[in-house]
């Protein structure tokens, strides 16, 4: 699983230049007043692990990031000019490739619709390539077309650049990847979410848009071949992991997701299905039925924060995370963190007092400081120092006290 290893911000809004942060492949958690960029720095986070900088084209920004994993590493500088700003508008991006499995690293520098690759041991550019207007910010279409465009000039084999596609393949399973906010936006996106069938010689398969997790998409390729032609799709939990821990958590007996027929369009030799008017409806041990749409609100939030990480599979990027959430939820929720990379925020004391440490070097990794300096009114971001987490570590292992309450007093949070 990619992970972000490394971020330095040189321009993006506000932020101090020449900011950067290290992040632990586990836990990160951002402390900070409100109006310090905690929410801010997640969505930046978002746009760097998704590598999808579209969202931010009209913005000026330079930024240096590293994705690293099992698998190899990715280093990345990409800056944007909007139109209208100084010096030649559009999107640059130098890139460094070093999968584990390839002899050498490739690099490609991408400047607005001109792709050129070279190998990192060789300055000469062999490839020129002109790239899609649709491949804009997004990292996974660059590192395609890079590979492709390198193959077919140079002529090797496409299992010489083959370690780079699957790189380029898990930047891609987290395209879509966001921010968890502290409200309900992703609850309400949930029933926009629809699922396409195709049926064929070999099978079902299933594809979805919106937020439509891999849960929904493989709880109804179990039984879509069963149900085909039904009036209503019914996935029960037990083909549902995201729907079967809600219903445990919450304390109810089982729950379904439920799906509608939207349009059938034959293909061919294909027939291909729509769905939609997604429900999920929960049911007591007395077997009274409940829609999502009236639980309460930390129930609905809690129900999205789980098929939020049935989406997330490798990096979460939360808000308020244990907003309206129950103690024992919080802690549940925090097992299912594993083994995800994670950068959260809480203004509760609920996720901070969950943590524990086995070292400062460990203190140091999960927390990220957030503030704003007086004089420039500049966003700070940063890493604890080495001497701050060791005095840290000291104290909480020598009196068992709250970690929120901890921090605070030591001017932390």
């Amino acid at each position: 699983m990619l992970k972000l290893q490394w971020l330095q911000v040189h321009q993006f809004r506000s932020v101090k230049p020449g900011t950067r942060l290290l992040f632990s492949p586990s836990l990160n958690v951002l402390l900070g007043e409100n109006g310090t960029g905690k929410s801010m720095l997640l969505d930046l986070a978002a746009a760097v692990v998704s590598s999808d900088f579209t969202p931010l084209r009209h913005e000026a920004f330079d930024l240096e990031y590293a994705l690293a994993a099992d698998t190899g590493r990715i280093t990345v500088r990409v800056r944007n000019v909007p139109e209208g700003g100084e010096g030649t508008s559009g999107l640059s991006m130098d890139i460094t490739v070093a999968p584990r499995d390839m002899a050498w690293p490739l690099v490609i520098h991408r400047e607005g619709p001109q792709l050129r690759v070279s190998r990192e041991d060789d300055t000469t550019d062999v490839v020129h390539e002109r790239i899609a207007p649709e491949v804009g910010g997004r990292l996974w279409l660059v590192l395609m077309t890079g590979g492709i465009a390198w193959v077919e000039k140079t002529g090797e084999a496409t299992a010489a650049v083959e370690p780079m596609l699957a790189m380029a393949r898990e930047v891609s399973a987290q395209a879509d990847l966001r921010r968890f906010d502290e409200g309900l936006a992703h609850f309400d996106q949930l029933w926009r979410a629809e699922l396409r069938l195709s049926r064929r010689a070999e099978g079902v398969l299933a594809t979805g848009t919106g937020v439509a997790s891999e849960d929904l998409l493989d709880g109804l390729r179990k039984v879509a071949a069963a149900q085909w032609g039904s009036a209503r799709y019914v996935l029960s939990s037990e083909n549902v992991p995201f729907l079967r821990d809600a219903a445990r958590l919450l304390g109810f007996a089982s729950a379904e997701a439920l799906l509608s027929p939207l349009e059938t369009q034959p293909q061919g030799k294909y027939e291909t299905l729509s769905l939609g008017n997604l429900d999920l409806c929960f049911v007591t041990a007395a077997g009274q039925r409940l829609s999502a749409r009236q639980l309460g609100y930390g129930q609905k939030r809690l129900v999205a924060f789980l098929h939020y990480l049935a989406h997330a599979r490798a990096v979460v990027i939360a808000d308020e995370v244990a907003h309206a959430f129950h103690p024992r939820q919080v802690r549940a929720l925090l097992e299912q963190l594993e083994p995800r990379q994670a950068l959260l925020t809480s203004q509760s004391p609920e996720l901070l007092d969950s943590l524990t440490f086995d070292s400062p070097e460990q203190v140091r990794s999960t927390f990220v400081r957030c503030r704003r300096e007086e004089d420039t009114g500049r966003l700070v971001w940063e890493n604890l120092t080495p001497d701050v987490a060791g005095d840290f570590f000291t104290a909480w292992r020598a009196e068992p006290r709250r970690v929120g309450e901890l921090l605070q007093a030591k001017g932390l949070w």
